[in-house]
């Protein structure tokens, strides 16, 4: 049993509405009934039941408030599921929008349902997915036909003389006639196709049922497009009927102009070769000329240079003589490197002695110092022994050590004196040594750049000298050049002056010129004529063969139509309905007598013409026949009562709701008897569901509750818990 339904921004409304199992909504027009039946059809369905509603999210979601909605339910055993409808916007990249709307699904508790698809399916598992529900308003608005084929949808029919053997033998002996396969064997093959196409759409492990309503929805949409072709095709043809009309000629004479055509077209040809030709030849007489008048300015205005060199023999002789020896640097540096050699050894000789004057020095120093520390050790001990002071005691004397000290120190004072005045006497000749190397360095470095002087000077000298010799040799080839330049030109204005002068040309070009013109308009005006001929050859083609399509779309349109006749409420699903039209009634019997109404419903399929019809209704107490139609408001609604529980006993679903609205058709007295009715077969539903405006008061049985949505709304804002 549904124990709760949500919405939220569907239809302008948000809230919760509980369910007891036997509810009755009231209230005025526009107060939310419908919007409670709505929500539970939509949380069951994905979609809206109704005859003007669609299947998919976007015709769902015509009936949101905003840019998401969502419905939902709760069942008596804690299982609660939603649907969510949202509107999204993406910005394409020209610049334009792009609106989608998507539908999400939750369920809880979950079983680990990861898709969409998983969860709707929990869903249906849950609760089912069959729509019972009626607005009775809406039926009263239906034909016969549609009547019939609302119930037929409803209806679960199970037939054990119907297979799809038995289907496709029916087909294949009302269609495939002999009379036709004589008469239109393209009509007949077309009919085989069809036929076969058809039953594709019924696969082997379908009922029958499903199996049927599969092929009559393909058949539908089949048909539907080829209609639309057969349409396209008498359009083409008349189109290109029209423009063959308008053209000049048909393909009569075609082959005859296409070879005047390629006649003007080798004359063209050999109209330009000889055009071409003569254009060579004039081409080719006009160069010799040009050539001839260019030689003769050539050898007019060549000057010859002179072969005479010696302005530049004589500027060689005098650079030559600027030519300097710079002699032998080896050997005029030779001497000045020998004194240095000399220098440097006797430099390195005085170091060694100044070094050793300085060892003997730090000696002396060294022997002071290691008798002023022994000095002054025993005169520190007073008479102790150096080996251990202060548990000894000493008797010798020290006190002449000083005097020895003393004199020993001024003699080595004195050998200090006479080495410091070695050391400067060495110092000093060093001094001499370092000056005089200093000398013969700067010498040496003079003599190294006066012979790089000279050197620069003789590079330059001879450099001079080359580029004269370069001067004269590019004189004497520039003579020769132009003597052989001058020997070349001579030779080629003689050989261009003995050739025959005069051109031969083979026609003048300004005749040969017009004549092309006038083949090429002659061409232009012949091919216009060829490709009108050609495209009305290409119309008639065109024409026949949209002939062919527009024979083939009509005989696949009339086959369809046909397969429709034969599958639909006149054929096949008009005789299974007549066979589950007992059943229904005696089914139909047994609900009204439970709810106290002792009349015998009736279904009428033959007129008394023998036209088939659609009509129903029940035999009232003067044994009358009154049509549904002919029924009182409040009668039609308990018929409908009684035959949607039919319809919900047969089908078994998972969850049984019988579900009417606008029943604010009934007068008092039969809607009392509706309740009534209803509350004896309780049992059989789980939920029972009744809306409309109701214009009377009542009492209803304790079991029901009675929902005035005029005092309470919404009812509720809280989500289902």
């Amino acid at each position: 049993m549904i124990k709760a339904i949500e919405f939220e921004n569907f239809k302008g409304q948000t809230g919760m509405q509980e369910l007891t199992g036997r509810d009755i909504f009231i209230g005025r027009n526009g107060i939310g009934k419908t919007t409670r039946i709505q929500t539970l059809g939509a949380s069951l369905l994905g979609y809206i039941p109704g005859r003007d509603c669609g299947k998919n999210a976007a015709d769902t979601f015509k009936f949101a408030t905003g840019k998401s909605m969502s419905v939902g339910c709760k069942t008596d055993n804690g299982f609660m599921f939603s649907r969510t409808f949202e509107k999204k916007e993406k910005r394409e990249k020209d610049g334009s929008t792009k609106i989608s709307i998507t539908e999400s699904v939750t369920v809880a508790p979950s079983r680990g349902e990861k898709t969409d698809t998983q969860r709707k399916s929990r869903i249906a598992e849950e609760v089912g997915n069959f729509p019972v529900a009626l607005d009775f308003q809406e039926f009263l608005s239906l034909s016969d036909t549609k009547r019939r084929e609302f119930i037929f949808s409803l209806s679960p029919i199970r037939s054990d003389n119907w297979t799809r053997e038995r289907l496709l033998r029916y087909l294949e002996e009302n269609l495939l006639t002999l009379q036709l396969k004589v008469n239109n064997f393209e009509h007949y093959q077309i009919m085989v196709k069809m036929i076969t196409e058809a039953m594709r759409q019924f696969p082997e492990n379908y009922q029958f049922a499903d199996g049927l309503q599969s092929m009559v929805d393909w058949v539908s949409k089949q048909r539907s497009f080829w209609d639309a072709k057969k349409k396209d095709a008498q359009g083409a043809v008349r189109s290109l009927t029209d423009q063959k009309l308008e053209l000049e000629n048909t393909d009569r004479d075609i082959a005859e102009k296409k070879k005047e055509l390629d006649d003007l077209h080798n004359q063209l040809v050999d109209v330009e070769k000889k055009i071409s030709t003569t254009e060579e030849q004039k081409k080719a007489y006009d160069k010799r000329e040009n050539r001839i008048k260019e030689l003769q300015d050539l050898i007019k205005n060549m000057p010859l240079l002179s072969k005479d060199t010696q302005d530049l023999d004589d500027k060689i002789a005098v650079l030559q003589v600027q030519i300097i020896n710079p002699g032998d640097l080896t050997e005029e540096t030779k001497p000045v490197k020998e004194k240095l050699i000399t220098n440097k050894e006797q430099r390195e000789l005085l170091e060694d002695k100044i070094r050793a004057v300085k060892d003997s020095l730090a000696n002396i120093n060294s022997a002071i110092n290691a008798l002023e520390t022994a000095l002054k050790q025993t005169q520190d001990l007073a008479g102790q022994c150096i080996v251990n002071p202060q548990l000894i005691k000493c008797p010798k004397d020290f006190t002449g050590f000083g005097t020895w000290v003393e004199q020993k120190k001024r003699a080595a004072q004195a050998e200090i004196d006479n080495l410091m005045d070695q050391e400067n006497s060495l110092k000093a000749e060093m001094t001499s040594l370092t000056r005089e190397a200093e000398e013969l360095e700067k010498q040496q470095q003079d003599i190294m750049k006066r012979f790089q002087a000279d050197l620069e000077t003789n590079r330059r000298t001879q450099d001079g000298i080359a580029k004269l010799n370069q001067e004269k040799n590019d004189r004497l080839n520039q003579f020769n050049t132009d003597k052989e330049k001058m020997a070349g030109y001579k030779a080629e204005l003689e050989r261009l002056k003995s050739e025959d002068p005069q051109p031969i040309f083979s026609a003048p070009v300004e005749i040969l010129q017009k004549q092309a013109e006038g083949i090429r308009n002659s061409i232009y005006d012949l091919k216009k004529t060829v490709e009108e001929k050609e495209k009305a050859k290409q119309a008639i083609l065109l024409i026949q063969q949209s002939m062919v399509d527009n024979r083939r779309a009509e005989y696949k349109s009339l086959c369809l139509k046909s397969i429709a006749d034969e599958l639909g409420p006149k054929g096949v699903q008009g005789m299974l309905v007549e066979e589950i039209l007992e059943p229904l009634r005696e089914d139909i019997r047994t609900n009204l007598r439970t709810g106290d109404f002792n009349y015998e419903p009736y279904f009428q399929t033959k007129s008394d013409t023998g036209q088939d019809i659609f009509q129903f209704g029940w035999i009232n107490e003067k044994g009358h026949r009154v049509n549904f139609d002919a029924l009182s408001t409040g009668q039609q609604v308990i018929y409908l009562a009684a035959l949607m529980l039919t319809i919900i006993d047969r089908a078994q679903p998972k969850t049984r709701m019988l579900i009417l609205d606008n029943v604010n058709h009934c007068d008092k007295q039969n809607f009392i008897m509706l309740l009534d009715g209803l509350s004896k077969l309780a049992d059989r539903l789980d939920n029972i569901i009744l809306a409309g405006a109701l214009a009377f008061e009542f009492d209803a049985p304790a079991e029901w509750k009675v929902w005035n949505l005029n005092e309470e709304g919404t009812v509720a804002n809280e989500r289902i818990a």
